[in-house]
């Protein structure tokens, strides 16, 4: 695990630095968990292109137009260079040369995909999902909480709308309420009676909040209903279903999906099911 930012570590003599890039937000450096000092927004914005295009070469053309826009500088080529410089410096003598590489009339910025916080947002949903599935809540739970605190913003906020992100953003903000969701689902799914108690009222605030903030996704309705249903509210989880589907009607001229239809008839007729094995009703 690297170390959260702003926190120093300390590193055993002989053992190699550690580079951590964010992308996560605003776009973010650490050596040894420590920031590092990437300098002004030109700078920023350059090293955030650059992370963008996942190890492949960015024109100096292009990198101008995005560092500079329509307020290029007089000598540009050499401005360039300077930011260039000033970032090799920031990574340090040890990855600096090693990760920003001049190629082809361009520049590549090859950090290792596994140290970067998109990877790692990735590697851990799909771990959860994983834990989650073959009946290991709790660990799901951990590694649901460590995913949704990497996301600390728009994924390369220092670029401004960008277009050619759009695809790219729009993934990685599924795979964040994903996990949003999961969580929920992986609480849900404790089966320990003292943790499970923590665990449901935690679901329930968070599914109540959400659905409020996200109304169009499902899954957060399907197990807000579960949590009221499971807290003995029976009549309001069937209300919150209710809800939903007028909403999707209203707004979006749709009915609810099979799974939000399915868990109200399951309500209804009291599925034992709905509580997770070794737990019971009341």
């Amino acid at each position: 695990m690297y170390a959260p930012a702003g926190r120093r570590r300390q590193r055993t003599i002989g053992t190699a630095p550690t580079l951590f890039c964010r992308v996560l937000g605003p776009i973010d450096v650490e050596i040894d968990g420590v920031p590092a000092d990437l300098g002004g927004p030109r700078t920023r914005r350059a090293l955030a292109t650059l992370s963008a295009a996942g190890g492949a070469t960015v024109s100096d053309e292009d990198l101008i137009d995005r560092i500079w826009d329509s307020r290029r500088p007089g000598n540009v080529a050499q401005a360039l260079r300077e930011i260039i410089w000033r970032l090799r410096g920031a990574l340090g003598q040890q990855f600096g040369p090693r990760y920003l590489r001049r190629d082809r009339g361009g520049y590549a910025l090859t950090i290792p995909s596994t140290s970067t916080d998109r990877h790692r947002l990735l590697a851990l949903v799909t771990s959860a999902l994983n834990e989650l599935a073959t009946g290991d809540p709790v660990r799901a739970i951990d590694d649901f909480e460590s995913a949704i605190a990497l996301w600390r913003g728009e994924p390369w906020e220092d670029l401004g709308p960008a277009p050619e992100l759009a695809g790219v953003r729009s993934n990685l903000a599924e795979l964040h309420d994903v996990a949003i969701e999961e969580l929920q689902a992986a609480r849900l799914a404790v089966t320990d009676p003292a943790r499970a108690a923590i665990e449901n009222v935690r679901a329930l605030a968070d599914l109540s909040e959400s659905v409020i903030h996200t109304p169009y996704r499902e899954r957060r309705w399907e197990l807000l209903a579960l949590a009221l249903y499971r807290n003995g509210r029976q009549a309001e989880a069937l209300s919150s279903l209710r809800r939903v589907r007028t909403m999707l009607n209203d707004d979006i001229g749709i009915e609810p999906g099979p799974a939000l239809r399915g868990l109200e008839q399951r309500i209804l007729r009291q599925d034992p099911d709905l509580f997770p094995l070794g737990r019971a009703a009341g």
